[in-house]
Formats: structure tokens, sequence, C-alpha cells
């Protein structure tokens, strides 16, 4: 088990370790995930619900996602693998892809893609896990789970990581 929370953390470093703007986010599917070759295109594979997948964000069309063909599974045995099945990309929509605030949520969120920005005031009893909508830079605008909030959050302030908090 331990050697497994090494690996788990090992992988999630290596993501942390690549260029600033890039964003990952865990599915959160109760339904196996359809990923599709274009916004709302034809479904090339579905992912299982019996594993915790990884992915990274690349851009955004009308709350859908492209996301990199390699994915990572979270868990006791985690890996990565390649997604098959389309020339055209890979998609999925962002009410199954989610992350969490990392550190301290206070001022996360903000009204436009800058640190300068108006903070976005979050009520203490929302639940701080976001699906992504768009991105700007080292941005992404984001909306609450229950989609209370909506605002832009900076990249050092996601945690991917649906097994634990982020620092």
């Amino acid at each position: 088990m331990k050697k497994t929370i090494i690996l788990t953390f090992a992988l999630i470093a290596a993501l942390a370790t690549q260029a600033q703007n890039d964003f990952f986010a865990y599915i959160v599917d109760d339904t196996p995930t359809n990923v599709r070759n274009a916004p709302n295109g034809k479904v090339v594979q579905k992912l299982s619900t019996e594993e915790c997948y990884v992915v990274e964000l690349i851009s955004a069309k009308n709350k859908w996602w492209k996301i990199d063909p390699v994915v990572i599974t979270e868990g006791d045995n985690p890996r990565e693998f390649s997604l098959k099945g389309s020339k055209t990309g890979y998609w999925i929509h962002s009410s199954v892809l989610q992350f969490t605030v990392a550190g301290d949520p206070e001022g996360c969120l903000r009204t436009a893609p800058n640190w300068k920005s108006k903070a976005v005031r979050i009520s203490p009893s929302t639940e701080m896990s976001f699906h992504p909508l768009e991105c700007s830079g080292q941005w992404i605008k984001v909306v609450t789970t229950d989609g209370r909030h909506t605002g832009w959050m900076h990249n050092s302030k996601i945690c991917f990581n649906p097994l634990t908090t982020c620092p």
C-alpha cells in the first residue's frame, strides 16, 4: 500500500512539473464515461467506473474539453494508457470533469483571469469542487459543482488529485 501511495504521488509530481498552463482534472461519472471524437461526436471509447482517471485538458469548446490521449489512472495500481479510435482528437464533457482547490480557498476565484480582479465571494457551505468551462493562459474559468459560483481560477490553485487534498 505504501509503495502504491508513493507511486501515485510520483505520477502527480511528474504532471505538476510540466508547463504551468497545463490543466488537469479527474473524471467523476456514475456511468462509463464517453470519450468522443468531437464535441457531441461519435463515442470512440468508454472509461469504466471502476477506476479513477486523471486527464490533461487541452482546449475547450462549448463545455466540451479536448483531452490529451494519455490518461492516468489513480488508486492501488496507477498506470498510464493511451486512448484509441479517433483521428480528430478526444473530447469529454465538462460535467464529468472536476478538480478541487489547492490550499486555502480564500480568493481562489476571480471575476476575470488575473490576480488584480475582484475575488468572487463563495458561501462557506459551498462544496469546493469545480467543473472547468474554458481557459485563458494560466487561468481557467470554472463553476462550482453545485452551480452557485462561477469565476476564474489560477492554475496554481488547482488540485487534480481525486484521492487527497493538495497543499
